[in-house]
């Protein structure tokens, strides 16, 4: 034998575990298959629903009501194909994260299914009237939100994270359009007695932006199998908080800076007042004390902070910023903290020191609750129209 040469010997292959691997393989490919299958009968369901309601097509809007059984029916199917999967496979890793994913994805689909037949039953419904408001705008919407259901399945079978990704940034366009359209049926002309159809669409726009919410749950699960990120209790944008006073001198500015202490990176928050006066020297004396600096905050108006309907939140901080306050826009919080205005305390230090300590704890309580439950919006149950 050669100086240097090793003898080695040649690896052997399981056949046991290559027909294992080939059986793991196989079934997830038939996962993908039968997934895929669901998506396409939800998203034709989808298009049914719409254009029903756009033809005032009734026999159409029948059949998607019908077909929804199917829809059921494959959900369960494919239920019982990923316990099936976990028994026979007992996965792991990223073959574990793709069987709870599918029937994650599973489960977001049947819901959406529901919502094309509510859309149907809508359809029904509208299908007397010739005219109905903002046909077109809702059915741009619709074409918006089921497009993102599309890439959003699109981006977990391909496993495609970038898609998944880029799916999640349609939503604030779907929640801009649902909010235009909910303000225009919202109003209805003096003159219109029956608001049927105007009720029937409101809802019919309200399953659709629960479309959208929930393709972007199936974009978030894609992200989770593809790179192991959890997406799902993270904001998909920034949350916009609004405190308001009469003055924002004090107790506007103190929650303000409270609320930018304690809270993450993607909360915005501003502050502002009726009637806009200087900043209280007392609020930013005490406020320093508590380790927050307010200092090179100003008092603003309304006008100043922009429109109030960018704002997620809006908290009014006596009664005279209650009635003061413009209207809430459709899906914002309005909240009202009466609270009292320490830099209109007297009494002896020790006493005025003592109100502005109460108000300060009770808003880094209530910011601290609000926070808390805006962080929990993604679980926030199903309303119906």
């Amino acid at each position: 034998m050669p100086a240097g040469f090793t003898l080695c010997a040649l690896p052997m292959t399981d056949p046991k575990s290559s027909l294992r691997e080939e059986r793991l393989v196989h079934d997830m490919s038939v996962l993908r298959r039968q997934l895929r299958r669901m998506a396409d009968l939800v998203s034709q369901s989808l298009d049914d629903a719409v254009a029903a309601v756009a033809s005032r097509d009734r026999r159409l809007a029948y059949q998607v009501v019908l077909q929804d059984n199917r829809v059921d029916v494959l959900e369960r199917h494919i239920d019982r194909m990923c316990q099936e999967f976990l028994i026979r496979h007992m996965p792991v890793a990223a073959q574990l994260r793709f069987v709870v994913a599918v029937a994650k994805v599973n489960s977001e689909l049947e819901r959406i299914g529901d919502y094309a037949e509510s859309i149907a039953r809508r359809a029904v419904t509208l299908s007397g009237y010739e005219e109905l408001p903002e046909i077109g705008r809702t059915v741009e919407m619709a074409r918006v939100a089921f497009q993102m259901l599309r890439n959003g399945v699109q981006s977990f079978l391909d496993g495609d994270a970038d898609l998944a990704m880029r799916t999640l940034e349609f939503d604030r366009q779907v929640d801009a359009m649902n909010s235009a359209i909910f303000k225009s049926l919202a109003r209805p002309p003096a003159e219109e007695r029956d608001l049927t159809a105007r009720f029937a669409l409101l809802g019919l726009i309200n399953r659709i932006e629960r479309v959208a919410d929930r393709a972007g749950n199936i974009a978030e699960e894609a992200v989770y199998v593809i790179r192991g990120q959890v997406l799902r209790h993270l904001p998909r944008q920034d949350f916009r908080v609004l405190f308001l006073c009469e003055n924002n001198s004090c107790r506007s500015q103190m929650a303000e800076g409270i609320a930018r202490a304690v809270s993450p990176a993607h909360f915005i928050f501003q502050s502002a007042g009726v009637t806009p006066a200087p900043v209280d020297p007392g609020a930013v004396k005490f406020m320093s004390s508590r380790g927050i600096d307010i200092s090179r905050q100003h008092a603003k108006s309304l006008a100043d902070v922009g429109n109030v309907e960018d704002f997620n939140v809006v908290v009014t901080l006596s009664q005279v910023a209650e009635e003061a306050s413009p209207q809430a826009p459709y899906g914002a919080v309005a909240l009202n903290w009466e609270l009292p205005d320490p830099s209109k305390a007297a009494g002896i230090p020790e006493e005025i020191e003592a109100v502005y300590q109460k108000v300060y704890l009770e808003l880094r309580a209530k910011i601290t609750e609000l926070v808390d439950g805006l962080l929990g919006t993604s679980s926030e149950p199903e309303d119906d129209l």
